[in-house]
């Protein structure tokens, strides 16, 4: 088993949500420029009469007193929501029982994952038609990922890669609340207000690779061949991967309106030289459709592409011509000021570093 130290820094504000939607009042409250989660039970347990008719908010009985009372709030995020209207409402990130954020392995995973099926796809000779992608929305491409990685999970590559959740020294202190819209390159969309980690954020985690797995003739049995080495070449072609995705990025963002400091943050990603032990990657929420698919794979023929986009209704609204900018929104962050609303950066980019343990 060779085994490495994992350092991911993020690079730009990194939602990885839990599925709980937060509501102002009952699950939240602002004061401040600062957004106060709060402890319902601890509250309770002073206010009875919440538990009466007619049934009063948690966040209503908190007054500015209480603010510097801890059991009353779980934590408190910088920033706050833009609405403040009755049930506003704000989208958690994945938290430990502690109520510390962390990388989840899963997804760090999937995200190496999606970086190797692309580098790969040509070596291991695919040509694509309709039926490997399937019909299923679902399992839509699972059996080109068996093509690539092996044809079930007990022959699949990445049986031998490890990858822990990743933590960070009082990652609850680099909370915020990340003003986040839907960006089209002429509009915009519905506001979105999610907890999301800062940039310059560092966690630390661990990544092996199971050395048993790769030698043969164990890796001849299991039909891995020559793709054990994609393992070792690891940081190289996630590197690969994230630097084609920003080459695009960068055209895209280029005829945004209103986009140049997005434009100006993805030209300077565009011009890192990791270390060979190291790869930019993005991961989590705002990755986009061409960072977990087969990207431009799909779209070498634009006939089929056209199918697959109409197939699986790829397009929620408006009419789509043949060759038109696949996809045509981003997520973003967004800087709200007095000057008003506008474009700031994207999610969820962040420096993976790999330290072998000897």
């Amino acid at each position: 088993m060779t085994n490495y130290t994992m350092k991911i820094t993020t690079l730009s504000p990194l939602h990885i949500g839990s599925g709980d939607e937060l509501r102002l009042g009952f699950d939240f409250i602002i004061n401040g420029g600062r957004t106060y989660r709060l402890n319902v039970d601890a509250i309770l347990e002073d206010h009875q009469a919440l538990l009466k008719p007619p049934y009063p908010l948690p966040g209503s009985v908190v007054r500015e007193a209480d603010l510097a009372r801890d059991d009353y709030f779980r934590y408190i995020l910088r920033g706050e929501p833009r609405s403040i209207k009755a049930d506003a409402r704000l989208q958690a990130c994945i938290k430990d029982v502690y109520d510390q954020p962390y990388l989840p392995g899963s997804s760090l995973k999937g995200a190496l994952r999606t970086a190797l099926a692309w580098t790969g796809w040509k070596e291991v000779g695919i040509k694509l038609d309709r039926r490997d992608v399937g019909y299923n929305r679902v399992f839509a491409g699972q059996g080109l990922e068996h093509r690539i990685f092996g044809e079930d999970p007990n022959h699949d590559l990445l049986r031998a890669l490890q990858v822990s959740d990743s933590f960070a020294k009082d990652a609850q202190g680099r909370l915020f609340v990340a003003n986040a819209q839907v960006l089209n390159q002429n509009s915009m969309g519905t506001p979105i207000e999610l907890e999301s980690v800062l940039p310059e954020t560092g966690f630390i985690g661990s990544l092996k690779v199971d050395d048993i797995l790769l030698s043969q003739p164990m890796a001849r049995n299991l039909g891995f061949n020559e793709r054990g080495r994609w393992l070792s070449e690891l940081t190289d072609r996630v590197q690969r991967h994230s630097h084609a995705r920003l080459e695009k990025m960068r055209e895209w963002f280029k005829d945004a309106d209103g986009a140049s400091r997005i434009s100006s943050f993805i030209d300077q990603l565009y011009s890192v030289k990791p270390a060979s032990n190291q790869a930019l990657l993005q991961v989590g929420w705002g990755t986009g459709w061409d960072g977990k698919t087969f990207w431009t794979h799909l779209q070498q023929d634009e006939y089929l592409f056209e199918k697959l986009v109409s197939d699986f209704r790829m397009i929620r609204q408006g009419k789509r011509n043949m060759g038109d900018t696949f996809p045509k929104s981003r997520r973003v962050a967004m800087s709200v000021g007095k000057a008003g609303t506008k474009p700031l950066v994207t999610f969820g980019w962040c420096l993976l570093e790999l330290k072998e343990i000897q």
